[in-house]
């Protein structure tokens, strides 16, 4: 096993030229792996490479692309079953409801008629989530039946078979002109900002938002722990919420890409080396592990 690793990405975004940089400077070469390219998935090929780094934007081609090196031997980061949880907003609450996660309440609608009774459950304010999507597509607050009756015409004049069911109904949560998200690399949550927007319910930052980076508190970093018991050791952008009415913070979902080009500038903790350390750190204890297989 080489030194060696499989970058699997979409494009090289400034992300990705960060990561390759101090992996390099680790000694680790890299082979990028665009979404156009063919996989090295003949016997033997992932005996040449320490593990595969999953940074495709197209969160199908991630999940698609991880399955497939999995299947042939590789080890990815992140794993294909967190990919599997973490691209699936239905899947994704089911799994964080059995584990105890503290999330906003849910239900999952796989009929329009469904969606009303969710409404009336979370008192005619909700939120409705499809189950993929990224950057906040698709995702529409819901305040009264006139509000739901207009998002279903929209939708069934673009989806009159109804294909994009089922989605994922939440209670929506006061938490401000702000989410807070946490970055994890391994188990450790290794930076946290809030995004604040005044002008938009949604705080993603590409949409607007600003950074203001905060500490990583108890209750924060036992909620990371808790995330990576559930999903296992990767790279994560963890999204919570601070619920005002219940005085608690929540999980709003995890992305398993997270992008840092413009928020690593304002809270100055330098992602890309953290994961390229990290990568470096999982190879050698994949090394250790078979060395000692060998001299049993």
């Amino acid at each position: 096993m080489d030194q060696r690793i499989l970058l699997c990405v979409t494009k090289l975004r400034e992300e990705e030229q960060l990561i390759i940089q101090h992996l390099n400077e680790e000694g680790i070469q890299v082979e990028v792996n665009l979404d156009s390219m063919d996989l090295p998935l003949g016997a033997g090929a992932a005996d040449s490479y320490g593990l595969a780094l999953i940074r495709c934007l197209s969160q199908k081609n991630a999940l698609s692309r991880s399955h497939l090196l999995d299947l042939a031997g590789y080890d990815t980061l992140n794993t294909n079953q967190a990919i599997a949880v973490c691209t699936n907003k239905i899947h994704q609450a089911i799994v964080f409801d059995n584990a105890g996660v503290p999330q906003p309440r849910f239900q999952i609608a796989f009929t329009p008629a469904k969606l009303s009774e969710g409404l009336q459950t979370f008192g005619d304010l909700c939120v409705i989530k499809p189950a993929t999507s990224s950057w906040g597509r698709g995702i529409a607050r819901i305040t009264g039946k006139e509000c739901l009756d207009g998002w279903l015409a929209a939708r069934e004049s673009v989806d009159p078979a109804h294909q994009s069911f089922p989605v994922l109904v939440q209670e929506y949560i006061e938490k401000g002109d702000y989410d807070i998200r946490v970055v994890i690399v391994g188990r450790t949550p290794i930076a946290a900002f809030r995004r604040v927007s005044a002008e938009n319910w949604k705080t993603n930052t590409h949409l607007g938002a600003e950074i203001e980076p905060i500490a990583v508190n108890e209750e924060i970093a036992a909620i990371c722990n808790q995330l990576v018991e559930v999903l296992g050791e990767g790279i994560y952008g963890a999204d919570l919420f601070f619920d005002y009415t219940q005085l608690r913070y929540v999980v709003c979902e995890v992305n398993q890409n997270p992008e840092f080009a413009k928020s690593w500038k304002i809270h100055g903790v330098n992602v890309a080396k953290h994961i390229a350390l990290y990568v470096k750190d999982t190879i050698e204890q994949k090394k250790g592990a078979q060395l000692a297989l060998n001299t049993k």
